[in-house]
C-alpha cells in the first residue's frame, strides 16, 4: 500500500538534520530523530524520577525515561495511562482524554463539523471517521423504559435498553423507590433533586453577601414546593441575575421602591416568580403610584430614543413639560400622552434638528390620526408662540379623513399582495382585516378573524367570510 506524503515524512524524514529516508529511531514532543540526531540530542543521565542512567534529552534538566513517563497517571483525569495511551508535551494522557482534549479536531465525514474523538464503526455502510453524535443517530433511540438514549434491544414487551430488559425494575439506592434499571444510580426524581442542590451551592458562591445567600436558598425552596424538582432545576438558573444584580447593589434584597427604580417595571416582569416569591413570603409590598410613574418614564425615554438626535423644538417643549411636573401642574402620563404626537409627527415627516413643521404636515398628520388632536395641540401653540408662527391645529373634514384613510389601505393591501413568498399566518389575517376595511367598510379586530371561519374553492379567486351571520366575499392573497 502506498503511503501518503504526510506519512512518508512522519517515518523517513528528521526534522532536526533534515535528510530524507532515513530511519527514524525516536518521536519526541512531536519531533523526529534520526539515529545521528538521536546519538547527538540525547545523551546518557540519570532520570528525575527513577534515577537510573538513560538517554534523556540534554536540554531538558528534569526529563523522565520513557519507563517512568508510561507509569505516571494520564495528566488530565489521574488514571491509569500505562496502556493505550500517548505521550503530549504536557504529559501522559490515557486514550479518552487524548481522543477528546489534546488531539487536533477532524472533519466529521456525515456532519462536517471539526471534531476530537472521531472514530470508525463497523455497523456502518462506509469506513469513514465520524463522531460520536452521528454515530448515535444510526444505533441509538430512547429507551422507554428508563429514557436513556441507547442501543435498544427487540423484547417481549418491546424495544428497551439492555439494563431494562436483563433486571427490569430495581430500587432507587437513594430513596427506595422503584425504577428502571437502565436508569443508573438514581431514579429521575432523585437526580433532579441531587442535580439542584449541587447547582443551587455553586451559584450561592456567586454571592459575597450572606443575606443574599439565605435569600437565593430561600426562593429555591419556595420553587420547589410551587413546582417539581426537574422544573425547578431547567428554570432557576434564570433567576441568579436578579440575586447577582441585588448582591451587588445593596448585598441585602431591597423594598420595592428600590427593585422597581433599578429594574424597571418591564424588567421586573422577566423576574415575575421572584417577585411572586417576595410577595408571597411579606418581604415587599408593592408601590402602584411608583410602579407606574416609573413605567411612564420608561415610555417617554422610549418615545425620546427613537430619534437619532433629539429635534430642538421637540426637546424644548419637553423642558416646559417637565417643568409643569415639577411645579405639580400636570403629571407623568399626560406629559407622555402630549409628547407622543409630537414625536410622530416628526418621525413621520423626517423634521429635524430646528426644523418646524409646516401646516400641510400637520393636516396630514391629522388626517390620520384625528384622535390626537387635542395633545398636539398644546406643541402647535408652543410653536406659535415661540416661533411667531400661525399654524393651525384643526381636524380635517370627514370626507378628506376618509380619502386618506382608503389610499392608507390601498397602500398595505398592495404591499401584501406584491410579496414573492406565500403569506405567513400572521399576514393572511392582516389580509383579510384590510379586505374588510377597504371592500366592506368594517373594522375587525385580529383577534376576532382567528376565529372567524373562511371558504375557499380551489377554482375561485375569491373567499367567504362568515362574520356576525353575514357573508362577506374578499379576494384571495395573491390575486
Amino acid at each position: 500500500m502506498n503511503k501518503t506524503s504526510s506519512e512518508n515524512k512522519l517515518h523517513t524524514h528528521c526534522d532536526h538534520c533534515n535528510k530524507q529516508h532515513v530511519k527514524i529511531v525516536r518521536y519526541y514532543q512531536q519531533e523526529t530523530y534520526c539515529a545521528n540526531c538521536y546519538r547527538t540530542w540525547f545523551t546518557k543521565k540519570p532520570c528525575s524520577s527513577c534515577g537510573e542512567i538513560k538517554r534523556l534529552h540534554k536540554k531538558e534538566h528534569s526529563s523522565v525515561c520513557l519507563d517512568c513517563r508510561r507509569h505516571q497517571p494520564c495528566i488530565r483525569c489521574g488514571c491509569d495511562a500505562v496502556k493505550h495511551s500517548a505521550n503530549t508535551p504536557q504529559g501522559r494522557a490515557c486514550q479518552s482524554c487524548y481522543q477528546r482534549h489534546f488531539k487536533a479536531p477532524q472533519q466529521c465525514f456525515e456532519c462536517g463539523k471539526k471534531k476530537t474523538g472521531l472514530s470508525r464503526y463497523q455497523e456502518l455502510p462506509h469506513q469513514h471517521p465520524i463522531c460520536g453524535t452521528c454515530y448515535q443517530q444510526h444505533v441509538c433511540e430512547t429507551c422507554p423504559a428508563c429514557r436513556r438514549y441507547r442501543k435498544l434491544v427487540d423484547t417481549p414487551q418491546g424495544k428497551l435498553c439492555h439494563k431494562c430488559h436483563e433486571l427490569g425494575e430495581i430500587n432507587c439506592p437513594s430513596c427506595q423507590k422503584l425504577m428502571p434499571a437502565g436508569c443508573g444510580e438514581h431514579c429521575w426524581s432523585c437526580y433532579w433533586q441531587q442535580r439542584l442542590i449541587r447547582e443551587v451551592e455553586i451559584n450561592q458562591n456567586k454571592f459575597a453577601s450572606d443575606g443574599v445567600k439565605q435569600g437565593y436558598g430561600d426562593f429555591i425552596k419556595w420553587f420547589v414546593a410551587q413546582r417539581d424538582y426537574q422544573v425547578v432545576t431547567l428554570k432557576h438558573q434564570h433567576f441568579v441575575k436578579f440575586f447577582e444584580r441585588c448582591n451587588a447593589l445593596w448585598g441585602q434584597i431591597p423594598n420595592y421602591d428600590k427593585l422597581a427604580n433599578e429594574f424597571k417595571p418591564e424588567g421586573l416582569r422577566s423576574h415575575l416568580t421572584v417577585l411572586r416569591w417576595l410577595i408571597d413570603t411579606g418581604q415587599i409590598t408593592i408601590n402602584l403610584k411608583v410602579k407606574d410613574d416609573i413605567a411612564e418614564q420608561e415610555r417617554i425615554q422610549n418615545l425620546l430614543g427613537k430619534f437619532d438626535a433629539v429635534p430642538e423644538q421637540v426637546d424644548r417643549y419637553y423642558e416646559i413639560l417637565v417643568k409643569k411636573i415639577n411645579a405639580g401642574r400636570t403629571t407623568l402620563k399626560s406629559l407622555r400622552l402630549a409628547l407622543q404626537p409630537v414625536a410622530g409627527l416628526y418621525q413621520q415627516f423626517g423634521l429635524i434638528g430646528a426644523q418646524a413643521p409646516s401646516q400641510a404636515q400637520i393636516d396630514n398628520y391629522l388626517t390620520l390620526k384625528s384622535g390626537q388632536r387635542n395633545a398636539l395641540y398644546g406643541f402647535i401653540n408652543y410653536l406659535n408662540q415661540t416661533q411667531e408662527l400661525e399654524l393651525k391645529c384643526e381636524v380635517p373634514d370627514l370626507k378628506r379623513r376618509k380619502r386618506a384613510k382608503r389610499q392608507q389601505l390601498e397602500q398595505e393591501i398592495m404591499g401584501l399582495a406584491r410579496q414573492t413568498t406565500p403569506l405567513s399566518k400572521k399576514d393572511q389575517l392582516r389580509w383579510l382585516q384590510l379586505g374588510m376595511a377597504y371592500f366592506h367598510d368594517q373594522e375587525v379586530s385580529l383577534k376576532a378573524l382567528a376565529n372567524v371561519p373562511v371558504f375557499c374553492q380551489p377554482d375561485n379567486e375569491m373567499l367567504r367570510l362568515n362574520y356576525e351571520g353575514k357573508h362577506y366575499w374578499l379576494p384571495r392573497a395573491g390575486q
